[in-house]
């Protein structure tokens, strides 16, 4: 069985591909994997510990969630299901099949907890106390907003290149 070339098309025509341009691929392809793995990372590290703090410190979470300009009836159902999704989310990136879907997820997250953080910051409802664990509970709402769109940029990317070395893989296979 022959084994599979690759080719590139330059002005209108086919070639193979030059040996020196495999290996870049090659170290691009590694590269972007590390990306993707070190992303994850971060992002199950932040999901875990402030999943896991809201847990551990449930009373004081849901005390600092009835604080916020939420409808009344809304925190003691997010009092469970932020952490809930929080640590849903981690367990999703843990496993390989399911990460690019744990991705998902997590961006949909951050991007939410960014556009709450910059409505507080901008002050759209007065002045809102941080319903966040002891890690972040320091930063002001600018720190914050600046914070979780870096975040949520960085698994945005993630999410891409993922999704683009997935889509090479089943065209391979």
């Amino acid at each position: 069985m022959k084994k599979r070339e690759k080719y590139i098309r330059h002005e209108g025509t086919t070639a193979l591909a030059a040996p020196g341009q495999k290996a870049r691929r090659k170290k691009w392809k590694i590269f972007m994997e590390i990306y993707v793995l070190s992303a994850l990372v971060m992002l199950i590290l932040l999901f875990f510990l402030t999943g896991l703090g809201k847990i551990s410190n449930h009373s004081a979470f849901i005390t600092q969630l009835s604080k916020q300009p939420l409808p009344t009836w809304s925190t003691p159902v997010l009092g469970y299901v932020l952490p809930v999704s929080e640590l849903g989310t981690v367990t999703l990136m843990c496993i390989p099949k399911l990460r690019f879907w744990g991705l998902g997820l997590a961006v949909l997250l951050m991007a939410t907890y960014t556009l709450y953080a910059y409505l507080a910051f901008i002050e759209i409802y007065g002045y809102v106390p941080c319903a966040c664990g002891k890690v972040f509970e320091k930063l002001s709402w600018k720190q914050h907003f600046i914070f979780n769109l870096a975040i949520t940029l960085l698994g945005a990317s993630a999410l891409i290149i993922e999704y683009k070395l997935k889509r090479r893989l089943k065209n391979y296979a």
